[in-house]
């Protein structure tokens, strides 16, 4: 899996030469960084899919570049790994300081991790700006063409956007309970 993430350093490379101490430095740091160090001896044919994404995270850290565009982090993983996948989007920026550029179609991880986004409709940008500009009834009403309730989430202060499908309006009443009165 070391190998994956040295890819990252190839840029930096000269020929056929091997890896020098800083290449080997950035991808120790790398791996530390996206918290992947203990599996540095696995194949990547045994991990997880959270864990191969933050394989290739780590190989991005390791280019040590300002910049990295993502599509889909978190496309085909389960919960944990894609909030540890966000994380670690978050840290590049925060931590790296590293501009990160995503493409994401849930809108609340968009929300979650987002300083500036951007909705498009058609190929074409819908609404720009911050989150809560951004993310409002109105705009994703528009672009998708679907009811939608956007709350503010006042425990973690965060956006939640709740479609509303045609079902959204079925109750889960429990099934009548009888008692012996109503039979008397």
């Amino acid at each position: 899996m070391s190998e994956v993430v040295a890819f990252g350093r190839h840029p930096y490379r000269r020929g056929f030469a091997g890896l020098s101490a800083a290449d080997r430095t950035a991808i120790d740091r790398a791996l530390r960084a996206t918290g992947v160090l203990d599996m540095k001896d696995r194949s990547v044919g045994e991990l997880s899919g959270g864990e191969v994404q933050r394989v290739w995270l780590a190989a991005c850290i390791a280019q040590e570049t300002g910049v990295v565009l993502l599509d889909e982090p978190t496309n085909h993983l389960d919960l944990r790994y894609q909030i540890e996948t966000l994380d670690l989007v978050r840290d590049l920026v925060d931590d790296h300081g590293v501009a990160v550029g995503v493409v994401l179609h849930d809108l609340d991880h968009a929300a979650r991790i987002a300083d500036t986004l951007l909705l498009l409709s058609a190929g074409r940008i819908h609404a720009a700006g911050d989150p809560r500009e951004v993310l409002t009834t109105q705009n994703i009403s528009e672009v998708y063409e679907i009811a939608v309730e956007v709350t503010l989430d006042e425990r973690t202060n965060r956006l939640r956007i709740d479609p509303v499908g045609r079902h959204a309006a079925r109750t889960s009443d429990p099934a009548p309970t009888t008692t012996r009165e109503d039979h008397s």
